[in-house]
């Protein structure tokens, strides 16, 4: 492990950075940013929840699920019972038809596990004073992988 810090090494690497500077200079902007997406998620405090963990809350602490997909996508089909709120409507602070449930578990449901509209809406909601905001880990998708009922229209 400490072969890495010898100054022969460090010559090394000195020398690797002077003539691949633009490749170096990459790679930490990469580092920065996946530190900085890292951060804002830690400091979000949006907890993410499987679909088990997830139908718990909704149906034995008057959760509700908040799917932040297209109206489009929705209208094709959603978790049942699900309010359809997207993330443009929660920025312009839309959001009068959750107010009953400020005190109740909000399940946010993305498209996938890669989609940020769910992380982005989670964390709006929570700064709009809901307490209880949970995003579904793997989103609609893993919901529908675990073969568990959608409404279709």
């Amino acid at each position: 492990m400490g072969d890495w810090l010898t100054p022969e090494f460090l010559a090394e690497f000195k020398e690797f950075a002077e003539r691949h500077y633009m490749m170096c200079g990459m790679w930490l902007m990469c580092l920065g940013a996946l530190i900085y997406v890292q951060g804002r998620i830690i400091i979000a405090h949006v907890v993410k929840v499987s679909t088990a963990a997830a139908t718990q809350k909704v149906n034995h602490e008057d959760g509700i699920f908040v799917d932040v997909r297209p109206a489009q996508a929705f209208g094709k089909e959603h978790i049942a019972g699900a309010e359809n709120l997207t993330l443009a409507e929660i920025r312009q602070g839309r959001v009068q038809r959750l107010d009953p449930h400020r005190e109740h578990p909000l399940i946010v449901v993305a498209r996938d596990k890669m989609d940020t509209d769910g992380f982005n809406s989670a964390r709006l909601l929570k700064k709009l004073g809901f307490r209880q905001v949970f995003a579904l880990e793997g989103g609609l998708e893993q919901w529908k992988m675990e073969n568990l009922p959608v409404a279709e229209k």
